[in-house]
């Protein structure tokens, strides 16, 4: 009978803590099931579908007592930047002659960009590839000329395809709050019929 008692006296704190139990629950499941995915700082959905490129623009540079140059690869040209080594002043309308392996080109100077580029695509397409490779440049300028042998070492960028699925819609699910008050509206009735039969 004290059993009894007890058991009925401490069964609904412990039903509500139970309950309670399983509504928490249900609303960590619900913030998981709506984690995938991104949100822009106002909230807004960011694009389904998006590439990200994990390495850097591949990069050389050299140098010798007359010159110093920093080389930047892009999908479509080489970029050059020709720097006098002592005084670090750019050097314009100089001539650059490009050798890798068994192909050559000159590289042309933009005044806009202050730097020279190479378009040339079996260069290009070629610096673009996997692996260190060994890039050979000959400098002429109206005074001075040098040689230079610069490495570019090329990661091969890597494109990492980010799957948004928009069938998820962010927010919490409605089933998951329909759940929760039929759970909290079960217990509050089941409490009821506790306290009457006491």
């Amino acid at each position: 009978m004290f059993l009894k008692i007890f058991l009925l006296q401490n069964w609904q704190p412990t039903a509500y803590r139970l309950l309670f139990a399983v509504f928490s629950s249900l609303f960590f499941l619900s913030g998981v099931y709506a984690s995938p995915g991104a949100h822009g700082p106002n909230g807004e959905h960011l694009d389904t579908t998006k590439q990200v490129l994990v390495s850097n623009i591949p990069k050389f540079e050299s140098f010798t007592e007359t010159f110093e140059l920093v080389g930047e690869l892009s999908e479509n040209q080489l970029l050059i930047y020709l720097h006098d080594f002592k005084s670090n002043a750019p050097i314009p309308g100089a001539s650059i002659e490009i050798e890798l392996g068994d192909l050559s080109a000159s590289a042309t100077y933009s005044a806009q960009m202050n730097a020279y580029s190479l378009s040339n695509e079996a260069i290009v397409t070629l610096l673009n590839q996997r692996g260190t490779h060994e890039i050979v440049l000959t400098i002429m300028t109206e005074d001075l000329g040098d040689l230079l042998v610069a490495y570019l070492e090329n990661e091969a960028p890597l494109m990492v395809k980010e799957n948004h699925n928009t069938a998820h819609h962010h927010e919490t699910p409605w089933w998951s709050i329909a759940i929760g008050l039929m759970v909290f509206v079960i217990g509050f009735w089941i409490g009821r019929q506790f306290k009457e039969r006491k």
